[in-house]
């Protein structure tokens, strides 16, 4: 079997436009068909439509002799032309006028319509000194049996994108979880029976439930098509504000908004980010590295090749810890659900030791996964300590591990109070129920006061730059050698004050009071502080 790999076939589909021809196309496309599509299901359909669309023109030419265009040549209002080029596509000329660029001799500017674009293209006529005037420049026809399924593996997802965004601006469609209806072929779902889904889901806790077990007894009309009834509810409950769609991708289910934990419906305060400017260029390689393998939601990280992650250690950041919360990082977002538009997944969370099971909540805009600070607990995880974090083989479903969860006494890090209601830092003997990240740990003495003098929100009012400061210092009394790394100093700092890596390590390496010794190790020189 051929395939489109000439440069004309190049130019045809990877500069192709949804034309109005070919959203009527997938009007009457979901019409036929009467179940919803995705953009990519659309997509194939399409494709194939326009392939059926060039072998019918190619064979329409077989019958006909039309000029074929070259540069050189001169064309009335009304001709038709084949590109050779462009696939052999026929085109009529619809205006010409003189070029206006007195770097080149006269020549010609001709519009020309072609069919299934609503836009024309112009071309050069009347211009001799051109390649394209030369034998043996045509590019050749489209192969008759070219390859939709190439075409759809090498073009698909940005004809899918253009699709869908063509879709956006039709009244006559509506969408639903990433799969597209016709707006004509929506059952008509009253108030009385969003009022009996909402009974039903009461009883259930707020959800999950998928659609089919709200339509068992929402006392709908007998006789309706089962999808097509599904889709309906769907539609008209993601147009209700007290519903909200919550399964991962390809799974509809629903929960009541209301009944939802307060936390997956908005950021918990300790995760609360406003952002700060800083200058990416000047981190170092190491210190990029190190970002890298913080996990915070926050930084600003490409992902990398996609792969397929078995498992990820990492220390838990205070605030995280606090909050109950995970990062959804760069790194780990493809160990949890993802959705097509739900803002908020729900699923479960199993426990790898005990296999406990309970909800956990993926928050997407803001990245991050609610629901752990019960177990957090039940396991004596301190800021800093290590969980590993699995993907389940069954579906919807992530397994955690505390890593050697044991009770041990260990000289740590800990928060403290002063009497000015600061928080500052200490080294105290502390009880630790899991293995820790030496330089990420943070003990708290009165878990209750600590929460207090955050609340108050006095030092947290600090700028970045004196806040920084002020951690160094504080943890530089810690160390005989005054040194401070910085990954202690991300931590530390976030405690007080919710930042990520980037700002701070952009400090370090910008502001002159730093002074680097090894090994992300930086001291403070207390003279060019003073001068600041």
């Amino acid at each position: 079997m051929h395939l489109a790999s000439s440069p004309a076939s190049e130019l045809y589909w990877g500069e192709f436009d949804v034309t109005d021809e070919d959203l009527e196309f997938i009007d009457n496309l979901l019409l036929e068909r009467e179940v919803p599509l995705t953009k990519e299901e659309m997509s194939r359909a399409l494709v194939a439509h326009r392939l059926d669309l060039l072998r019918i023109e190619q064979e329409s030419r077989s019958n006909i002799e039309l000029k074929t265009y070259v540069p050189a040549g001169e064309y009335e209002v009304g001709e038709s032309l084949v590109f050779r080029l462009l696939d052999n596509r026929i085109g009529t000329v619809t205006s010409i006028r003189e070029a206006n660029n007195p770097d080149l001799p006269s020549f010609d500017v001709i519009q020309v319509k072609f069919k299934g674009s609503d836009e024309p293209k112009e071309f050069a006529a009347r211009f001799q000194e051109h390649v394209l005037n030369s034998p043996g420049s045509e590019a050749g026809e489209i192969e008759s049996d070219v390859s939709p399924e190439f075409i759809q593996e090498r073009y698909g997802p940005p004809i899918a994108r253009k699709i869908e965004a063509r879709l956006q601006e039709s009244a006559d469609t509506v969408r639903i979880a990433g799969r597209w209806f016709h707006n004509g072929l929506v059952a008509d779902i009253n108030e009385g029976h969003l009022n009996l889904a909402e009974a039903i889901l009461d009883v259930a806790e707020g959800g999950p439930l998928p659609t089919r077990s709200l339509v068992e007894h929402m006392e709908l009309p007998p006789g309706m098509d089962p999808l097509l009834t599904e889709f309906s509810v769907d539609f008209a409950l993601q147009e209700d504000e007290r519903f909200d769609e919550v399964g991962p991708a390809g799974k509809i289910l629903w929960y009541l908004k209301r009944l939802e934990p307060k936390d997956a419906l908005q950021i918990p305060l300790r995760l609360v980010y406003s952002p700060k400017k800083y200058d990416r260029e000047r981190l170092t390689d190491e210190l990029l590295d190190l970002e890298w393998s913080l996990d915070d939601e926050l930084s600003e990280l490409e992902a990398p090749e996609p792969a397929a992650a078995t498992e990820i250690t990492l220390p838990i950041l205070f605030p995280h810890r606090k909050a109950g919360t995970l990062p959804l990082s760069t790194r780990l977002q493809p160990l949890f659900p993802r959705a097509y538009e739900a803002p908020r997944i729900r699923f479960v969370l199993v426990d790898g030791r005990t296999g406990d099971q309970f909800p956990g909540w993926v928050v997407r805009k803001e990245r991050y996964v609610y629901g752990l600070g019960n177990w957090y607990s039940s396991n004596s995880v301190p800021a800093g300590g290590l969980i590993q974090i699995t993907p389940s083989e069954t579906e919807g479903e992530v397994v955690l591990r505390a890593m050697e969860p044991r009770q041990r006494n260990d000289w740590i890090r800990t928060a403290t109070i002063d009497k000015g209601g600061n928080i500052g830092f200490t080294m105290l003997k502390h009880p630790v129920g899991t293995s820790y990240d030496e330089r990420m740990i943070v003990g708290q003495i009165d878990e209750q006061a600590l929460d207090e003098a955050w609340e108050s929100g006095e030092q947290r009012k600090i700028s970045p730059e004196r806040l920084t400061v002020y951690v160094f210092r504080e943890l530089a009394k810690l160390n005989p050698q005054g040194t401070v790394h910085a990954k202690s100093l991300y931590s530390a700092v976030n405690v007080i004050r919710r930042l990520p890596p980037g700002p701070i390590f952009a400090e370090l390496v910008t502001q002159p009071y730093y002074e680097p010794v090894g090994d992300l190790y930086w001291k403070l020189n207390e003279s060019e502080w003073k001068k600041a």
